[in-house]
């Protein structure tokens, strides 16, 4: 087994860095040094480099091959490229979550159910704790002599008059008992009540929304999401949901379960309720390295002097910035606050994202933003169509980090930040097809200088 294939190479790397400063961490030789294929950095000093040397799990330099191989010792590890290409981290962003799906489903199916349904339920639903609502997504197969509006009187009979629904179809529509109407607040008038073919999303989509998630139903969704990121390329998982569904403790908890898997950072965008958690100060206490709460939402729909208040007070409080704009006004207030804004630290990157097509207009607005800000756009359009006026390195300059448009040059969907010195070394590699032509395929995904 090599040395990155091995599972104590992690908690081996971490502790070497433990204690050190960055500057500490670069001395030395090389951990690994990657040569033999293109590296496309997005740096705009240096788009481009023949090699790349790793330390400590950090970008230790990145540029021609003889400098890169001036770093080398008897331990280092050469890995020929062979052409492959290697992209920076990659972000999936902005992931689509249905609050319905946090909720702790059960799935039945009635075709293995037999003659003896009530013992069937019974070895195969398992109560929550302490009488939470028990949900079941039913699964009929060929077995019809059974309604989904007997189900819940089932479940009651076995396990007390707890709440309960019943997902009866694929469309999110089934049954509930009295209980559970209760519990969300809605009443059953004449024509729903014992009906099977109740809306369940839109009676428990609410409910799901405000409710504290348990443990366990966050942490499948974030194995369900680390899986799906890293069968796609992605090294980082900006994720919104968790930040908007989860309480303080929920998240430490999960902080606590995924430390020490090397697989993809998951980055919680704070929304105002969970700040207020915290009393508005970094969540610093039983943070995982893998997941981090370190960036604030702010919604450019509040007035200019609202956004410039919060901004103001969380970018002293340390927190990165995700200022949102939705249209070309609120664009322009969160413009006139950025540019307002002082950073402290030169390594934290506040984040512009625009949810409206990019213009040359979208262009001037934001020319006056320093590079330090990272800017996004769902709209992927390509930079030279943005600003035709522009060379390419002033373009690269401007929009330093405007992910979709760089990635889709490349033929890819989106790239976090870039390859330099004292990041840490998470990036993509990729391989062409054998034909030589069309879209880049998946080859390895590194995080901290290690393939996961």
């Amino acid at each position: 087994m090599c040395l990155f294939c091995d599972p104590a190479t992690t908690s081996r790397l971490s502790y070497r860095a433990a204690g050190k400063t960055v500057a500490q961490r670069l001395e030395g030789p090389a951990d690994v040094i990657l040569r033999g294929g293109p590296i496309l950095t997005m740096d705009e000093l240096r788009p481009q480099a023949e090699a790349l040397s790793i330390c400590d799990g950090l970008v230790q330099f990145a540029g021609p091959l003889d400098e890169a191989m001036a770093r080398k010792a008897r331990s280092t590890r050469v890995i020929d490229l062979g052409g492959r290409t290697v992209i920076p981290g990659m972000v999936l962003d902005s992931l689509p979550k249905d609050p319905l799906a946090l909720l702790d489903w059960q799935d039945v199916d009635l075709s293995e159910s037999g003659d003896d349904l009530k013992g069937y339920l019974a070895r195969t639903v398992t109560p929550p704790l302490f009488s939470e609502p028990i949900f079941v997504r039913l699964r009929q197969g060929d077995n019809t002599q059974i309604r989904g509006h007997d189900l819940p009187r089932m479940l009651e009979d076995l396990y007390g008059p707890r709440p309960v629904a019943i997902e009866t179809d694929r469309s999110r529509r089934g049954t509930a008992n009295r209980a559970l109407l209760a519990l969300v607040g809605a009443k059953a008038d004449a024509n729903n009540r014992g009906s099977s073919d109740m809306d369940l999303a839109k009676l428990l989509r609410p409910f799901a929304a405000g409710n504290n998630h348990t443990v366990s139903s966050l942490t499948l969704m974030l194995g369900d999401t680390v899986a799906n990121a890293r069968s796609r390329g992605f090294t980082t998982v900006i994720d919104r949901a968790m930040g908007a569904m989860a309480g303080r403790a929920e998240i430490e908890a999960v902080a606590l379960l995924l430390g020490g898997r090397r697989q993809v950072r998951i980055n919680a965008v704070a929304h105002r309720r969970l700040r207020e958690e915290w009393d508005g100060r970094l969540p610093v206490e039983t943070r995982a390295e893998l997941l981090s709460v370190d960036t604030a939402l702010i919604d450019g729909s509040q007035t200019q002097d609202e956004i410039a208040r919060e901004a103001q007070l969380l970018d002293r409080a340390g927190w990165r910035l995700a200022l949102v704009a939705d249209d070309p006004g609120e664009l322009d207030r969160i413009v006139k606050t950025c540019t307002a804004l002082n950073s402290h630290l030169p390594h934290r990157r506040h984040r512009l994202e625009i949810r409206f097509p990019i213009d040359p207009s979208v262009a001037d607005l934001v020319e006056d933003l320093g590079r330090d800000f990272c800017i996004e756009s769902q709209e992927a359009v390509p930079l030279a169509e943005i600003r035709s006026d522009l060379s390419t390195s002033e373009m690269t300059r401007q929009f330093f980090a405007v992910t979709k448009g760089a990635a889709h040059r490349f033929g890819l969907e989106d790239v976090a930040g870039s390859i330099s010195v004292a990041r840490s070394a998470d990036f993509t590699v990729f391989e062409r097809p054998a034909s030589g032509t069309g879209a880049l395929r998946l080859s390895e995904t590194w995080i901290d200088g290690i393939p996961v």
